[in-house]
């Protein structure tokens, strides 16, 4: 047999091969990194990646696909010899299968050197799967490109009508649905969860950084604003003294208010000059599009289709719209071109192609659906193209604890197992209102997340005066701290772009060999922040030692009515010891319909004087109404989900009350329970896990050492936060808006740990345009290091290293040194060194304030007493070595 060896330089193939035969690597001018049996190619991508692909109709695909966007791999050369039917691919890390004159895939497996099978081909093909987690170790994980979709260079647009297609546009807008085939992607991470990550990302595409307003605050509501009232919205925000950057309209902007692209001209008689008015008032605004189809006969690259929606959406973004908002409602969606291919990851790639093309320049921005979570219930995975999006949201979920728990796992799990970093929720629920203390609580997880955006459903207000000063207080200190920690958040979205890293780091990436590290309900932001929201309330069940029924027996009077009126006879009456039900969409009792149903408890309750006086509270789905002593308390009498309503008055402990308390369920999920809180405290209880090394609590300055499981009984204005030992986190300057002013200061929160060195890298660029994409960015690393024996922290500010338009070539820092527990009270600082000289920079000692906030509070800090050094400003480009050394007062 003759071989033509300048074939086997990129591509080896065989039809059929006798008994068994070896291509010699010695013979070849290079290896072979790709193989042809019969119909399938097999390409050995990487050490680490293997591409299994069955010819299609129009032959093996080399193009970039909808899932696929990198078909520049390195290759990874294998020696190939037969042995009986099979054909023998050996990589060094590798060995493939394949049956001889192979015409599927059936039969086709890779072994791991020793022998062992760790991919064998199943007959599934499936583009949506859960990535494994770290502490899994994974061995081998696969996706398969399905549908393959080719798209055209304008992607999902109407083809450029100067394109030259000849007098009939192209069929189905450019893109090339006719060589679909199986084609599978295999990857061989050898337990290196990073590793399967960067090959995924490198395969698939990264997730694209949003522009810095992104990370600021929204607001949020279905409304139906006007021009004036919309931009009295903003003011309030001024007013009040809280930052906003982007406006939420919703859908009340269009005629009809739900479909279609015409502006309601009774609202927004001009939406040009609303868009500029929103613009001087330094906000930017984000409409809700129900993208209904012209037929739901077509698919979406129907041309007729592909017109409209592009000149609807693109109309408004020449006009000065900042944002879409692709919004898949149940009844109403973009029709996909392929089955497989679900609505949400096609409309992502329209809103987001749409975007590019009208301003090429700007970071393409949409909020769509999360693809895989519906109405906050994680589903499915994602589509394997839709991390590629930012940003996204959870759907039309309720107010209460356990929506919000499900929002941080829902978050914290998307970043490491679909790789998508900025899963966000409507922050205090959509379909009804949250108590104070539930909205606080869900403000405070938002402003340490990635996005933060409260949102409610038609009319509701979730603007934080509207539920009381408190909660607007704990607002406005939260979302202060969050305008300080953009260089953290902004500088973790790019580590994403580069490397997947998420914002929202579950423990298990740096702590894979601890099982408690896999939780979803705390997270590390940066490298240093340790956070574990709050997601239960001081709520608690009302006990049956305080409850008598009529006749004095313990429990209440039950009693359960077939109609939706409480009328007639009861069809049921029992005594139940305590309201605390989850029925579900099942019936409460045999005999009793699931559905259009009402209950009555009635009997007295007396609280314990040990207990003090409470307040009573319902969770309910539909509704609910409570009296007390025959005064109407809580009026929340639906329908509506899961919602909990605080009775608006006082029940005085030490005596007994009439309690009568009455019940609606409608459709779907039915709940109904009876809880109280003190009111001597507002607390919540939060267990979390301490990974191992020294940590400091944020608001007290405990420290402790992990790895250790610790519980908080935490205020209603904190939320649990530990910081490592040595952390380095720079801080910007408080501002209303993100584009207020350049990070000029900057802040440095340094908390020293003797003989510890640790980084923190600040990162910028121009905040709006995708020339990141092309290196338009900068670096300062900075160094901190504490020598105990000395007294003495270094600090090294490194050159800044890059370049982007708009670049500060000059920057003052703030040096913020929290003094360890083990100094002595009376050390003072030394004059500072800079570069070796002796520096005039001014130090002064801000003593602890125990009512301050963590992470650069100008009034101080609540962990313990802060020295602050103020630099002067210096050239960027140069190094600063910085010295202060403490010494006990004389």
């Amino acid at each position: 047999m003759q071989l033509n060896f300048a074939r086997l330089f990129r591509s080896a193939r065989v039809a059929a091969l006798g008994a068994t035969l070896w291509f010699p690597a010695s013979l070849a001018h290079a290896k072979p990194t790709e193989f042809i049996s019969g119909n399938v190619r097999v390409q050995c991508l990487s050490g680490a990646l293997v591409r299994l692909e069955l010819k299609g109709p129009q032959g093996f695909e080399n193009r970039k696909t909808f899932h696929v966007i990198n078909r520049d791999w390195p290759g990874a050369a294998f020696t190939a010899k037969t042995v009986g039917s099979e054909i023998l691919l050996r990589t060094t890390g590798y060995v493939v299968y394949i049956p001889q004159n192979a015409q599927s895939l059936r039969g086709v497996r890779i072994e791991a050197p020793e022998g062992r099978t760790v991919y064998a081909f199943d007959g599934q093909l499936e583009n949506s799967r859960w990535l494994p987690g770290p502490a899994e170790k994974p061995a081998a994980w696969a996706f398969a490109d399905t549908p393959r979709l080719v798209p055209p260079p304008w992607g999902l647009t109407p083809p450029p009508r100067n394109q030259d297609t000849g007098s009939q546009p192209p069929t189905d807008g450019g893109w090339d649905l006719a060589n679909n085939a199986p084609d599978i992607y295999v990857f061989l991470p050898g337990g290196d969860y990073r590793r399967l990550r960067a090959d995924f990302l490198k395969l698939t595409g990264p997730t694209e950084m949003m522009p810095l307003y992104g990370f600021g605050a929204f607001d949020s509501r279905w409304y139906d604003y006007n021009e004036a009232s919309a931009l009295q919205q903003v003011e309030d925000y001024r007013a009040r003294r809280l930052p906003l950057d982007v406006l939420v309209v919703d859908t009340g902007w269009r005629a009809g208010a739900s479909t279609g692209y015409q502006p309601n001209t009774n609202l927004f008689p001009d939406l040009p000059r609303f868009f500029q008015a929103a613009h001087a008032k330094n906000v930017r605004v984000l409409f809700n599009d129900h993208p209904e189809p012209l037929s739901t006969n077509v698919t979406g690259l129907e041309t007729k289709e592909l017109n409209y929606r592009f000149d609807g959406l693109a109309g408004l973004l020449r006009d000065g719209l900042d944002i879409w908002w692709y919004d898949r409602n149940w009844w109403v969606a973009l029709v996909p071109p392929a089955p497989g291919l679900r609505k949400e990851v096609w409309g992502m790639r329209l809103y987001h192609d749409t975007t590019a093309r009208v301003r090429p320049e700007d970071r393409p921005t949409i909020l769509a659906n999360v693809d895989g979570i519906d109405n906050g219930i994680r589903q499915r995975p994602m589509d394997v193209a839709a991390h590629r999006f930012p940003f996204q949201w959870t759907g039309d979920i309720g107010p209460g604890w356990d929506f919000l728990r499900r929002a941080v796992e829902n978050a914290v799990y998307s970043g490491i197992q679909s790789l998508f970093p900025y899963e966000s929720d409507d922050l205090g629920g959509h379909t009804s209102n949250p108590t104070p203390e539930q909205y606080i609580r869900w403000i405070e997880y938002g402003a340490l997340s990635p996005i933060y955006r409260p949102h409610c459903t038609h009319n509701l207000k979730r603007m934080p005066w509207a539920f009381g000063p408190e909660a607007e207080n704990v607002a406005r200190r939260f979302v202060n701290l969050r305008y300080r920690l953009l260089p953290v958040l902004y500088a973790a979205a790019h580590e994403n772009y580069e490397t997947g890293e998420p914002l929202l780091r579950r423990l298990d990436l740096d702590y894979p060999d601890h099982a408690e590290a896999g939780r979803d309900d705390e997270y590390l932001l940066g490298k240093f922040i340790l956070v574990a929201p709050v997601l239960q309330g001081a709520l608690q069940t009302v006990p049956a030692t305080w409850l008598k029924t009529p006749d004095g027996q313990p429990g209440l009077q039950a009693e359960f009515f077939t109609n939706v009126d409480l009328s007639g006879p009861p069809a049921l009456t029992r005594t139940d010891a305590i309201v605390s039900f989850d029925w579900s969409r099942k019936t409460p009792a045999p005999g009793l319909p699931a559905e259009n149903y009402t209950a009555r408890w009635t009997g007295a309750i007396e609280v314990p004087a040990a207990a003090g006086d409470i307040l009573l509270a319902t969770v309910a789905d539909d509704g609910a109404r409570v009296w007390i002593d025959d005064q109407l308390v809580i009026d929340a009498w639906g329908p509506h989900a899961l919602t909990t309503s605080e009775a608006s008055a006082v029940l005085t402990a030490g005596q007994p009350h009439r309690l009568r308390i009455e019940y609606l369920q409608l459709g779907f999920d039915a709940a109904l329970k009876l809880q109280w809180r003190s009111l001597k405290s507002g607390s919540g209880s939060r267990s979390l896990w301490v990974p191992p090394g020294n940590w400091l609590n944020a608001w007290t300055g405990d420290r402790i050492s992990g790895p250790a499981m610790v519980t908080n009984e935490v205020p209603l204005g904190q939320i649990p936060i530990y910081l490592k030992a040595g952390a380095v986190v720079p801080l910007a300057p408080e501002m209303p808006y993100t584009g207020q002013k350049p990070w000029d200061p900057i802040t440095l929160d340094l908390y020293p740990r003797a003989g510890q060195t640790n980084t923190a890298t600040l990162y910028e660029d121009d905040t709006l345009s995708v020339a990141y994409q092309r290196g338009k960015f900068r670096n300062t690393v900075i160094a901190a290091t504490a020598d105990e024996a000395g007294k003495t922290v270094s600090v090294k500010i490194g050159k800044a290293a890059g370049k982007f338009n708009g670049a500060l070539k000059q920057r003052a820092w703030i040096l913020r040194i929290h003094a360890p527990a083990n100094w002595p009270k009376d050390l003072t600082p030394a004059p500072v060194k800079v570069n070796g000289k002796q520096s005039d920079a001014p130090v002064r000692r801000l003593n602890r304030d125990a009512a301050a906030m963590p992470l650069g509070d100008p009034a101080g800090a609540p962990d313990g007493n802060v020295f602050e050094v103020s630099l002067p400003a210096a050239r960027t480009s140069r190094l600063q070595a910085v010295e202060v050394r403490f010494a006990p007062a004389n």
